[in-house]
């Protein structure tokens, strides 16, 4: 395959829908559409119809939304789609690629899918070990691996709702785990009853302690035991709803990094916004600061980009 000029990216998440027009080189974002057609939903609808294949039924979809894009769109491009679009309930199923993945993303399964009437589409796979699975983070790990090659080795965070430690060593990224941490938050401040003691509210310096008294308990595998005491402090110690919050916060996410207190190596936090805020917290509250590396804001902007473009070379070659 010839390496096109411009490629589009094609990021369909399991609750939303991203297009964008890339020039290749510069990676210089010329068009941008987004839907809430996320891949479950899309799935959903493909099996309340009969007509057409799964492969066909999304397809149809991306031809359609490529329309949104500013113009013209050749058939010379390429659609680059990693994450969710290869997974059982996306468009074509793929294995994952087995741990370890080279640095250059040779490793990962891809399909190449010609189109007769838009741009064709490279499909890559996500990666396993023997015990876990991730489709996405991948190529957000790829993207980032040239700053990552300059430490001989370390582990690369990822926040978020399932939340992923990448583990790396000379250029090759050896292993990785994931937490439930953002999922279990959200459960547990809304479907249970701890909910009555939780109030969402935005961050401030305030909450630094309480968040921090968090960490510790879950630093220290104390998070079962601690739980019931956000009730037990809302009732006897009138302790507020945004102090629960932010102490819940901290208990799962310093149970999320306890293993890394036994652990050597660069830590290289990818993380925007609030997450970036509370998880460079947690982690200076334990490691020195000249082990933790936090990415900035449009390094970690233009990761899955980069992966992407990587990935597109390492395909042409």
């Amino acid at each position: 395959m010839k390496l096109p000029e411009k490629f589009i990216s094609c990021d369909w998440g399991t609750t939303n829908f991203r297009l964008r027009l890339i020039e290749t080189k510069s990676l210089k974002i010329l068009s941008e559409h987004t839907t809430d057609m996320g891949i479950k939903k899309r799935f959903q609808e493909f099996k309340e119809q009969s007509s057409i294949s799964q492969d066909q039924f999304f397809a149809e979809y991306l031809k359609d939304q490529i329309k949104n894009l500013d113009g013209t769109i050749s058939n010379d491009y390429v659609i680059v789609a990693s994450g969710m679009l290869s997974s059982s309930i996306g468009m074509h199923e793929l294995n994952y690629a087995n741990m370890p993945l080279a640095f250059n993303g040779e490793d990962l399964i891809s399909k190449y899918i010609p189109f007769d009437d838009m741009p064709d589409l490279l499909l890559v796979s996500g990666a396993k070990t023997d015990a876990d699975v991730m489709r996405g983070e991948e190529v957000q790990a790829i993207g980032l691996s040239k700053a990552l090659s300059k430490h001989k080795k370390g582990i690369l965070l990822l926040p978020g709702t399932h939340c992923k430690h990448i583990t790396f060593e000379a250029n090759v990224f050896k292993d990785f785990t994931t937490y439930m941490t953002g999922e279990l938050f959200d459960t547990i401040s809304k479907h249970t009853i701890l909910s009555a003691s939780l109030t969402s509210a935005a961050w401030d310096v305030s909450f630094q302690d309480i968040f921090l008294e968090g960490v510790k308990k879950g630093l220290a595998d104390q998070q079962m035991q601690s739980l019931f005491s956000i009730r037990a402090n809302t009732l006897i110690n009138q302790v507020s709803g945004e102090q629960n919050f932010y102490f819940l916060s901290g208990l799962m996410i310093g149970g999320e990094l306890a293993s890394l207190q036994h652990k050597d190596g660069t830590i290289f936090l990818a993380a925007s916004g609030i997450y970036s805020t509370l998880y460079k917290l947690a982690l200076e509250s334990f490691l020195p600061t000249e082990r933790i590396v936090c990415f900035e804001e449009q390094v970690l902007e233009q990761a899955l980009l980069t992966g992407q473009q990587q990935i597109l070379h390492t395909y042409a070659e």
